[in-house]
């Protein structure tokens, strides 16, 4: 075996992963205390805009949003990261060939060129340069991206906030049941402290 190899924990790419996604999005569901709209409307918008906003902006809108709209916003923040710099180029590559697919076109690049097109928008010091290198892929790529984007979006966003809110409206019910609160005196609580 080489040094390299036996620097690396057994499991640990795998840990640190399990690690971020609890501590992302399953606490602040676990411990929230909110009531399930609240939560589901926060794994929703962060799936919404994790899949049409590119990698870098996501925190930015989503906190603007949470300015004017009321949501759990760190389970927000990790459903957003459904992309990051891990996997942004085979996604993004998977939106261009829906997206192609969507406007009638076949997808002209194949995924070798692609990587080398989103190099300068992956290796970007900011999302500022991240969001100018972008625009400058091109009307025609950008029209196939965000409609495969959106596509995505139009489907997981309504279904995470589905599978979120049975979740943690049988999570609630279950709290209310331990307390020998009626389910509706305990969502009434739960608004009252989310006020």
């Amino acid at each position: 075996m080489g040094a390299r190899s036996q620097n690396v924990k057994p499991g640990g790419m795998f840990t640190r992963l399990r690690g971020i996604v609890y501590d992302g999005i399953v606490a602040p569901l676990v411990f929230s205390k909110h009531p399930p709209r609240y939560d589901a409307r926060g794994i929703s918008l962060g799936l919404i805009i994790g899949l049409i906003i590119p990698i870098g902006g996501q925190v930015a809108i989503l906190t603007l949003l949470r300015m004017v709209i009321r949501f759990n916003y760190l389970a927000s923040l990790g459903s957003s990261l459904i992309s990051n710099p891990l996997n942004a180029i085979p996604l993004y590559y998977g939106y261009y060939c829906l997206g192609s697919w969507l406007v009638g076109s076949s997808a002209e690049l194949n995924f070798t060129v692609f990587s080398t097109l989103m190099n300068p928008i992956t290796d970007a010091a900011s999302f500022r340069d991240s969001l100018s290198a972008f625009m400058h892929l091109g009307r025609e790529m950008l029209i196939r991206w965000f409609a495969g984007a959106v596509a995505l979006a139009a489907v997981f966003g309504p279904l995470g906030y589905g599978v979120t809110y049975k979740i943690q409206q049988t999570r609630c019910k279950r709290a209310a049941e331990r307390m020998g609160l009626a389910y509706e005196h305990f969502l009434e609580d739960l608004e009252k402290g989310s006020s």
